[in-house]
């Protein structure tokens, strides 16, 4: 995009941009996109095909505009890079932090010992007075933040708001500045799904990379594709077969807390396994639980059916199929400090989800 067009194109949004940049609108082939893609039609990042979300839920129709998953992993040699994005709407979540929401995470990656290791460098935080430049726009925003200067190309990964439509990203960097490719995920592991509720979704992570999803693909460098949608995973037909139809490695079926009751769950939980299962002869599945046993007094009673599913499918002959007790997600001691509001996980409880997660994906052997 040509400096002039960048310039004018931002004063109709009301920003006001730093001279003497190239900017790129994203998806651009320079850059790797991952989690999401962007949809022309609805001029919006997506997570699923629309016509898909749409035969699922109005809520999943919705949510599924919300670019949780979403990573672009480039290398540059730049000292500055600066980040447009523009929103339908910039919702404020009176339990979740701007960032969170609404915001991106930029990180550095070297290969270290023949393992890929992410180390952090910016928070791009919407309404937040960054170096050279202070949001202005209603719906979008333009911030401008130093990286790591010393002219030899550096690998990054940014990581795309949890929640909020992406309508717009558009990166900028220092004219002259070279741009490439960044580094891959393994290529002998395909990507790990997961699906769940708004937990999966992310919601009260202070950071977008610190969704758990996120956290267990730094550890390994394994792709991975979330649909979690909050307050929206009922496990509807329609999921089910596309879920079934993905091109995975491992499925982390994380569905137990929105369904109304322990009745619909019994009712629909065996019943996404065996949807799953009819195409997905050996594909490994982890069967997880709802964390929060203090607060919700159906936890037993949900975790009976998940355990049900489970036990049925075992003594059918299914030995890729393994069960993770919701329990013991958030660890034994100091369990109260892992929520916001005694279901939604914080970063602690992000964490020893994806650190209890990760043991059990070590057991399936996919990472091998």
């Amino acid at each position: 995009m040509k400096v002039s067009e960048a310039e004018a194109q931002f004063a109709e949004k009301g920003l006001t941009v730093t001279p003497g940049y190239t900017y790129y609108r994203i998806p651009d082939s320079r850059f790797d996109l991952y989690g999401v893609f962007y949809d022309n039609d609805a001029g919006r990042f997506l997570r699923m095909p629309r016509d898909i979300a749409a035969n699922v839920s109005p809520n999943v129709m919705l949510l599924n505009e919300h670019p949780v998953g979403g990573r672009l992993r480039f290398s540059t040699n730049a000292d500055r890079i600066s980040l447009i994005a523009s929103f339908t709407a910039l919702n404020h979540l009176s339990w979740m932090d701007q960032l969170g929401s609404g915001g991106f995470t930029l990180h550095e990656e070297r290969v270290e010992n023949g393992e890929v290791k992410q180390y952090f460098v910016a928070t791009i935080v919407p309404g937040h007075y960054c170096f050279l430049a202070q949001c202005s726009g209603p719906n979008s925003y333009y911030l401008e933040k130093r990286i790591p200067a010393g002219g030899e190309m550096r690998n990054y990964i940014l990581y795309f708001p949890l929640y909020n439509d992406l309508q717009e990203l558009i990166l900028g960097f220092p004219k002259g500045a070279k741009i490439g490719h960044g580094l891959s995920y393994r290529k002998d592991v395909k990507p790990i799904l997961y699906y769940g509720s708004s937990i999966t979704h992310g919601q009260c992570a202070s950071r977008p990379d610190n969704a758990y999803p996120s956290i267990i693909s730094k550890w390994t460098n394994v792709d991975f594709i979330n649909l979690g949608f909050s307050a929206s995973a009922m496990a509807e037909d329609a999921i089910n077969e596309y879920m079934a139809s993905l091109d995975i490695s491992l499925f982390v079926c994380d569905y137990d807390y929105n369904a109304d009751d322990p009745e619909y769950l019994l009712a629909t939980h065996e019943k996404l396994y065996r949807t799953f299962r009819r195409q997905q002869k050996t594909t490994p599945v982890i069967l997880v639980s709802d964390p929060c046993w203090e607060t919700d007094p159906e936890s037993q009673d949900r975790y009976n059916v998940v355990r049900r599913t489970y036990r049925i499918a075992r003594r059918e002959g299914d030995n890729n199929v393994y069960l993770l007790c919701g329990k013991r997600l958030f660890g034994r001691e100091d369990r109260e400090n892992c929520t916001v509001d005694g279901t939604h996980p914080n970063d602690l409880g992000f964490y020893r989800m994806a650190q209890e997660i990760f043991k059990a994906i070590k057991k399936t052997g996919v990472l091998e």
